[in-house]
């Protein structure tokens, strides 16, 4: 059977009224459209929904039970009419991004302080991890969009945009060390504190030595771009860390001169060309952009 939503739909607000002239105020349609509509539903049924009399519209013991399907079934789709609005006027959604905890910080808390503001009901779940584990979650429809930075991540199934350019580099406490160094291969007579070597930062640093025809030693590998700048602050060496971030924890902190042969980093936004965003999400994006 071919369902024609719009003859349930009269057949519901005639049988709620049970009278055909108030029916057709609610409807905004003629009398004698409602008449056809529901001759035309009879038809389609092969039964009798209504017993015409002059006090109005009675329903037939078959159209009772037909009133009683009906009417639930629009009320679902109502309901889900108005849930399908509050996602889309952002009174209610969630996003799930994936981020590394340093790109958190720089990044996204302005942003989700902003947001938060104009869309209070909306949930935002952060997931910090390595940038190959989120980009699997990505994969798997688990996340909405991952920030991460540069790397050499090439999937076919991935939107990839550059959104932002961080400055990277060597910092050090004066306190304790000076800046005498102006050559790669220099930096390994320092007790070097580095992030782990799966890690994004690592990898491009560790690439950026190569190309100076140098492999870098560090006496420390930490997970976080904190930790750096902590261990950085209080003496252990000198670390390779995005500047923003270690200086905003500790001002007293100096960049090598041999930093003006770093390239800046770059951030990008990656999200799933096989999954839809939801409304929230393309929200949330503009906000970053």
């Amino acid at each position: 059977m071919n369902i024609d939503l719009e003859l349930y739909k009269v057949f519901y607000v005639v049988a709620k009224n049970k009278h055909m002239t108030k029916a057709s105020e609610e409807l905004h349609i003629s009398q004698p459209a409602i008449s056809q509509s529901i001759k035309k539903l009879e038809d389609q049924l092969g039964g009798t929904l209504f017993l015409r009399s002059n006090k109005g519209m009675e329903l037939t013991e078959e159209g009772k039970m037909f009133y009683e399907y009906v009417k639930g079934a629009l009320e679902l789709i109502n309901n889900a009419e108005h849930e399908f609005t509050s996602f889309k006027d952002l009174s209610k959604g969630e996003i799930k991004i994936g981020c590394s905890t340093t790109l958190t910080k720089l990044i996204l808390i302005d942003v989700i302080k902003d947001f938060h503001k104009t869309y209070p009901h909306i949930n935002i779940q952060i997931t910090n991890d390595l940038t190959s584990n989120l980009i699997n979650s990505l994969k798997l429809g688990k996340l909405d969009f991952v920030i991460f930075n540069e790397s050499n991540i090439k999937e076919t199934n991935l939107n990839l945009e550059k959104i932002k350019e961080l400055k990277q580099g060597f910092i050090y406490n004066p306190d304790y060390y000076k800046d005498n160094i102006n050559i790669f291969e220099n930096l390994n007579k320092y007790p070097l504190i580095l992030q782990k070597s799966e890690s994004n930062s690592r990898k491009l640093l560790d690439s950026i030595a190569l190309n100076n025809n140098v492999k870098l030693i560090p006496k420390m590998e930490v997970v976080s771009q904190e930790l750096i700048a902590e261990f950085t602050n209080i003496g252990l060496g000198i670390g390779f860390a995005i500047i923003d971030l270690a200086k905003r924890n500790y001002p007293n902190l100096k960049e090598l001169n041999i930093n003006n042969r770093i390239p800046n980093i770059n951030i990008y936004l990656a999200t799933n060309k096989n999954n839809l965003l939801t409304f929230a999400s393309k929200t949330f994006i503009d906000y970053l952009k």
